[in-house]
């Protein structure tokens, strides 16, 4: 109820940052540097977790006695310090809210005299393009707050790295952002433009930093007390440059819009746009050919307007669809596709494990923990369910590995085996593998796990199993069999 109270005061004040005339505030009496003792867990056995490590970052000071940051500043902390300038005591901070879809957080320090002297920054409005703004924060290698400035160069949709799959609108500046700086305010005439964040480590003398508008949307997802994330339409569109193209579909001359090529299952679109139709305008916004919208000023991506909006709210679209122009109607939803596809954090792994042999999620971090790219794995992970849509399943459960042992024997060498069936029957998820062999019949004398991937299926002797399963945990030192359905780990 107090994190309640707190957003709601701080959604609140902020509704009112652009109509209120405010004083410039000193950033120094705002800014404060982080260290988060990290500890996150082994995907390729995730009975374990790593070593704790330190990293630092920068978060500020808004209203409600909140500091906001990036979300991969804080991610699986264990212990959380706050700096204040010139006091040489850290205070200790927790997470209060989280998105790692748009890589935001807020903390809060429950002692009260942390905030004495320090002065929430006032939130300001998205920045033109080639005008100028300053980055604060503490890079690595420092304890005093330092200051860069540059231009802003471009504006647009790109890629988070922190969940590495959605996407958003974001600002690349030239203002040098070093590793320390994440999470630190981006100013512009004494306000928040923006928050600083993960960069494209392949590019040099650039620096990215996260919108005004997104954050606002973050603190808005709030007001309930809880952040649902952001929504997304749920299709694949591609420009329709070529006249010629336009012309095949119908279109009027001087008509634009894009072309839905894929509506992916249990999305937003899911049953309203189909694939082939024409986006010809979004909430009274025409589509250009190249699917730019006029957002404040800018030319920016349509998925501008859904990435505002929060989930359940209805989206209107103009299409064209058999030589004709039809007005739509979509409810957003939060993207299909689920934590198993983006990077994963303050989570532990879920597992399974039964006479040695290791369930795991098909999941983002599993994926990376290879030691190169998997090339089944792979596709089952980004492309079975898009390619094969009656092949839709709750989880993509893979035996990972097998712990040698007596009752196993002759599969030790297995590794990322895609399972499908066990016993004939189609498993959905680990919880639904966990009921199945759990549930057997008296007279199963087999377990009989099968991939399409691979001609034999791997078959063991359920006897041998169940009376070798403590052991072989004991054995290796694993105190728990399994960890389904975790949502909060860390």
């Amino acid at each position: 109820m107090r994190l309640t109270l707190l957003l709601l005061g701080l959604l609140a004040v902020s509704a009112t940052l652009y109509a209120v005339p405010r004083e410039p505030q000193t950033v120094e009496q705002a800014v404060v540097r982080l260290t988060n003792y990290q500890q996150s867990p082994d995907w390729n056995a995730p009975w374990r977790m790593k070593p704790p490590q330190p990293s630092t970052g920068t978060g500020f000071l808004v209203e409600a006695g909140l500091i906001l940051t990036s979300a991969h500043v804080v991610s699986d902390s264990r212990m959380l310090l706050v700096h204040k300038p010139a006091v040489p005591e850290p205070f200790i901070a927790k997470v209060v809210a989280v998105a790692h879809d748009s890589d935001l957080a807020l903390l809060q320090v429950d002692d009260p005299s942390f905030y004495a002297g320090l002065t929430p920054l006032p939130f300001g409005n998205l920045p033109e393009l080639q005008s100028r703004v300053q980055a604060y924060g503490y890079p690595l290698g420092g304890e005093e707050l330092s200051h860069t400035e540059g231009v802003v160069s471009r504006i647009e949709f790109g890629t988070y790295v922190h969940p590495g799959v959605d996407s958003h609108l974001l600002i690349q500046t030239d203002t040098a952002i070093n590793p320390g700086n994440s999470g630190g305010p981006v100013m512009q005439e004494g306000k928040v433009v923006g928050v600083a964040f993960q960069s494209n480590l392949k590019l040099n003398d650039v620096g990215y930093f996260i919108p005004v508008p997104l954050i606002q949307r973050f603190l808005r997802d709030l007001e309930d007390g809880s952040y649902d994330g952001v929504p997304e339409i749920g299709i694949q569109t591609s420009p329709l440059l070529n006249r010629n193209e336009r012309a095949f579909l119908g279109l009027p001359e001087g008509e634009g819009g894009v072309h839905v090529d894929r509506i992916l299952s249990r999305s937003s679109a899911a049953g309203v746009l189909q694939a082939g139709d024409v986006l010809l305008e979004i909430e009274g916004l025409p589509i250009n050919h190249a699917g730019m919208v006029r957002h404040q000023a800018l030319l920016v991506d349509f998925y501008i307007v859904a990435e505002d909006r929060q989930v359940g709210e209805v989206l209107s679209f103009v299409i064209w669809r058999d030589h004709r122009r039809h007005t739509v109607a979509l409810t957003l939803k939060l993207p299909p596709f689920g934590r198993e596809v983006r990077n994963s954090y303050d989570r532990l792994p879920e597992y399974l494990i039964h006479g040695g042999l290791v369930f795991v999620a098909l999941t983002r971090n599993y994926l990376k923990a290879q030691d190169q790219l998997h090339p089944v794995l792979a596709y089952e992970h980004w492309f079975r369910e898009i390619e094969q849509p009656n092949t839709l399943r709750e989880q993509r459960v893979v035996l990972a590995r097998v712990l040698p042992a007596s009752s196993n024997s002759g599969y030790t060498e297995l590794r990322n085996f895609v399972l499908d069936r066990f016993n004939d029957t189609p498993v959905q998820s680990l919880e639904h593998l966990d009921l199945l062999l759990h549930s057997l019949p008296a007279e199963t004398r087999h377990l009989v796990f099968t991939s399409h991937w691979n001609p034999v299926p791997v078959t063991l002797n359920r006897h041998e199993v169940e009376s070798k399963h403590n052991e072989i945990l004991q054995t290796y030192g694993i105190t728990e069999a399994k960890r389904l359905h975790t949502t909060k780990g860390l």
